[in-house]
């Protein structure tokens, strides 16, 4: 019943996001309207009790929920890894504490507090918020296409040309949540912005690390397959692939 709520939000992620938005100004409203804003009983209550179910979600997500799935996308074409329900998790509670906050600064600067002080607190809270909702809704994680290996992140990316790994079964489930890379042509590798992570290691969150390092080391090996990848077709054939 977990996965199936897990994959629910995943599916589900925009309205997710927007009801936490739309709840949390609602909190913020009342938490100005209902009193005087700076009682510690209601600021707990609106500002940190609606965080604590999403954040202990997302803990949770990040544990168990690793689908042994990939979604095909022939108009990239690319197979790309599911939706996180952990990163939309997050990108909720961060909205609740956002929200909260910037609604604190919002409120100051109009009783009189110096912009200087506020304008810090807005650019960082707005912009990690911003960030949050990014990785939530686009397109972040592994991707696989016929030139390679795309791993995209909020600030950065990094890409694997197929011909830059050592063949054959180069890539391995490091644990759980990430594979690890064997690269016999780092000078082919290209890494964009500020990525977290070597280059050797791809995240796993929110998918099976097995079924990525399996598909991975079939288009590896199988160079004359690659033109397939995105399609329908490919993506039922790599599922029937047997589970090393």
């Amino acid at each position: 019943m977990m996965i199936n709520i897990f994959g629910w939000v995943a599916r589900r992620r925009v309205a997710v996001l927007v009801v936490s938005l739309v709840v949390a100004v609602i909190l913020q409203v009342l938490r100005r309207t209902v009193g005087d804003g700076h009682s510690l009983r209601l600021n707990l209550a609106i500002g940190v009790l609606p965080l604590i179910p999403f954040v202990v979600g997302m803990a949770i997500a990040v544990r168990v929920f690793h689908p042994a799935e990939l979604i095909a996308r022939p108009e990239v074409p690319a197979f790309d890894v599911p939706a996180n329900p952990a990163a939309v998790l997050g990108a909720a509670s961060y909205t609740f504490f956002a929200v909260f906050a910037l609604g604190g600064a919002f409120h100051g600067l109009v009783t009189g507090m110096d912009v200087v002080l506020a304008s810090p607190l807005v650019v960082v809270v707005g912009g990690q918020l911003a960030a949050f909702w990014w990785a939530a809704l686009g397109r972040c994680g592994v991707r696989l296409t016929p030139d390679g290996i795309v791993d995209r992140q909020v600030h950065g990316r990094l890409f694997v040309p197929w011909d830059a790994l050592t063949t054959p079964d180069p890539a391995h489930p490091r644990d759980p949540h990430q594979v690890t890379l064997r690269i016999g042509r780092p000078d082919m590798v290209r890494k964009r912005g500020f990525r977290s992570g070597g280059r050797t290691v791809l995240p796993a969150t929110g998918v099976s690390a097995e079924l990525v390092s399996r598909a991975i080391n079939e288009y590896a090996n199988r160079p004359e397959a690659r033109s397939a990848i995105g399609s329908e077709v490919a993506l039922t054939h790599l599922q029937m692939i047997p589970q090393v």
